[in-house]
């Protein structure tokens, strides 16, 4: 390989680079985006040589900066997960080899954390929804959240206790809606409604017995 040489490098002033990179390399010269972290560890001068590894660095970090610019609108309307960060760099084409390059980038400087955003999603989940803490944990492995940390996530802000008291109030919202129907219909319109919502059969049948009961 041609030897390559750094002809300049200056500060950028926007976007997800923290500076620019003009290189001198088999007789053409082409400028990348940096960090500043890389930069330090290349010892980034004016006129610094570039072994073909250092010049395999600097590609590299620049197409994972290229793909953090185009995610910026992603990222700007909430926190998001790995998983769901992987399904979008693969549809913008990204290699495995930038995929991983960018998820270290983002873990790195604390742009992405899979508890925060498992914390998040479960607390906006309980505060503003009916879902069962089965169907959040099933969307959450679906958003490449791992078994174990929704588990524990689950367990910290969604109590037992809370799906209960959450399930019922629900069973008990649609039971006075539907006091028309004959009792079967009834029953069944309820049940259907907290079994599609992810409670589970024996926590369905237990409230619906609670309701049946009251009216007895």
């Amino acid at each position: 390989m041609a030897s390559a040489r750094v002809l300049r490098w200056w500060s950028a002033k926007h976007g997800v680079a923290d500076l620019y990179i003009e290189i001198a390399c088999d007789g053409e010269s082409s400028i990348y985006m940096l960090d500043a972290d890389t930069a330090q560890l290349l010892g980034i001068t004016a006129s610094t040589l570039l072994s073909e590894e250092a010049l395999q660095m600097i590609y590299l970090r620049h197409r994972s900066l290229g793909y953090i610019q185009r995610l910026q609108r992603f990222f700007a309307h909430r926190v998001r997960s790995s998983g769901e960060i992987i399904e979008r760099l693969r549809r913008l084409g990204a290699e495995p080899t930038d995929i991983r390059d960018v998820l270290e980038y983002l873990c790195a400087r604390g742009l992405l954390d899979d508890e925060r955003f498992a914390r998040a999603f479960v607390r906006d989940k309980v505060r503003f929804h009916t879902a069962s803490a089965a169907a959040i944990r099933h969307t959450l492995l679906a958003k490449g959240i791992s078994a174990e940390l929704a588990d524990r996530i689950l367990a910290e802000e969604y109590p037992s206790q809370n799906e209960f008291d959450r399930a019922y109030a629900v069973a008990e919202k649609a039971w006075c809606r539907v006091t028309s129907l004959e009792p079967r219909k009834r029953y069944r319109r309820v049940r259907d409604r907290l079994l599609r919502q992810g409670y589970s059969p024996s926590l369905v049948r237990h409230i619906l017995e609670r309701l049946t009961h009251s009216e007895e």
